[in-house]
């Protein structure tokens, strides 16, 4: 099932996702039982525009980001940016953490140590991005595909069922009951929607991302000098 892919891919809770049901960015589309599926053709299916990474000026007013790649010798750093990317990890949670690290720092390294720890946070949420995002792009590739053959199987059905139902001498029973074909590709309809419906709750995970981003890039400001 689609909530089951979503859930692997970003971390929430099937509760979770219900929730952000509500606030879907983009609508499934709507048909009748024989009408033909559509989806967009281009391969980014959300309606706000795709931003492939997250830049340090979107979320950050603090020293400029020079070195991506110390903080990988850093264990506490390490360590530290994984819990706090984490959306298993409430923010109050974060702010705390964040404190704790920040108060065992000496003055002298106080900020190039929590701006260290920000350019930790920054990779790791966009790795978590582009694993999301790709996700979101081959999910919508297989639903594009998938239309496809179900465009196909109803016009193959079509003029057999048609056929049936005009013909005077057919049995009535025999006449007024679907093939196999129609049942299979009510079925496949049904099971195309369910899946469609859910595409915008996976469009929310990405801002979702960048929001904690910018929460975690806040509270590691608070506690700078400078």
């Amino acid at each position: 099932m689609i909530t089951n892919f979503i859930s692997r891919l970003a971390g929430w809770s099937l509760s979770g996702l219900a929730a952000m049901a509500t606030v879907a960015l983009i609508s499934a589309p709507s048909f009748a039982e024989d009408a033909k599926p559509e989806v967009k053709k281009d391969e980014w299916p959300c309606i706000y525009r795709k931003v492939p990474q997250l830049t340090a000026a979107m979320i950050w007013d603090g020293p400029e980001i020079t070195d991506t790649t110390s903080w990988h010798k850093d264990d506490a750093i390490r360590k530290l940016s994984q819990f706090l990317i984490s959306r298993r990890v409430k923010i109050d949670e974060v702010d705390t953490a964040i404190k704790k690290y920040a108060a065992g720092l000496s003055e002298d390294q106080r900020d190039a140590k929590l701006t260290e720890l920000f350019s930790a946070v920054l990779t790791r949420t966009n790795e978590d991005r582009k694993t999301v995002m790709n996700g979101i792009e081959k999910f919508h590739k297989r639903q594009v595909e998938r239309s496809k053959a179900i465009e196909k199987e109803a016009l193959e059905i079509q003029p057999e069922e048609q056929a049936a139902a005009e013909d005077p001498g057919a049995d009535v029973g025999v006449a007024g009951r679907e093939s196999d074909a129609a049942e299979k590709y009510k079925w496949e309809i049904r099971t195309f929607q369910e899946k469609q419906a859910n595409i915008p709750i996976a469009c929310e995970i990405p801002q979702l991302i960048d929001e904690r981003a910018g929460e975690i890039a806040r509270a590691i400001r608070a506690e700078m000098k400078s």
